[in-house]
């Protein structure tokens, strides 16, 4: 985290959550960790409406269209680099972009093929079937109107047209405002992943909850 971002995040993350970021950057010389609730959704029992204002626009993009307007849409938001962009389209990802009034305000991927890392070389295994909804980010200036909830609902609408039954999702145990979306329709997350990376001696603690690790990743040395 940096530091002179700290009134953002206290604005919406509150102070018991700045505080475990603050720790965890002290602790990043001896060791690094993440916490996140794994969720799935059955698209055969429907997709629940977003509840963002009805103001937003949303149009979807793959590496079969002309990307080079669609980066600097994507550029424009000041997140992801150029080079992450690249690469995310070469996989065959798809991104689905909400505007307001004309003008980019946040994002969400969507992945089809296992091999996705979470981190510290862990990754998604995904079925037949399934995908993954990812990279969800909204612009500071937008926050709080419910986008995260209108591109959530269009990706998945979007992966039952395409033959999907399954989408799954990580939401850092970190970031309340996220976490809102699973509260807002009663989910309860099917996993629990603690991953912490230490310096020296050099080593990656895994861990998980409700369910077995090996079932939706995979590492290094993985059964």
């Amino acid at each position: 985290m940096q530091f002179h971002n700290v009134r953002q995040h206290l604005r919406w993350r509150g102070p018991w959550i700045v505080f475990l970021l603050a720790l965890r950057e002290l602790c990043k010389p001896v060791v690094y960790w993440h916490v996140w609730h794994i969720y799935e959704t059955d698209l055969s029992a429907g997709v629940p409406q977003p509840y963002a204002e009805p103001v937003f626009e949303i149009v979807f993009h793959s590496s079969s269209d002309d990307l080079s307007s669609i980066k600097l849409q994507i550029l424009a938001m000041e997140e992801l680099s150029a080079e992450e962009i690249d690469t995310r389209f070469a996989r065959g990802d798809v991104v689905a972009i909400a505007f307001s009034s004309g003008h980019p305000v946040g994002y969400m991927w969507m992945a089809f093929s296992s091999g996705i890392e979470l981190k510290f070389a862990t990754y998604w295994m995904l079925r037949t079937g399934e995908a993954l909804r990812y990279g969800s980010f909204v612009i500071p200036a937008a926050r709080g109107r419910g986008i995260h909830s209108l591109l959530n609902s269009a990706l998945n609408n979007y992966a039952i047209q395409h033959g999907i039954t399954r989408t799954l999702g990580s939401v850092s145990a970190l970031n309340p405002q996220s976490l809102s979306l699973p509260r807002h329709y009663h989910r309860a997350a099917a996993m629990t992943v603690f991953l912490a990376q230490f310096r020296r001696p050099s080593f990656t603690l895994r861990k998980s909850f409700r369910a077995p690790l090996a079932t939706r990743f995979s590492w290094p040395g993985s059964p």
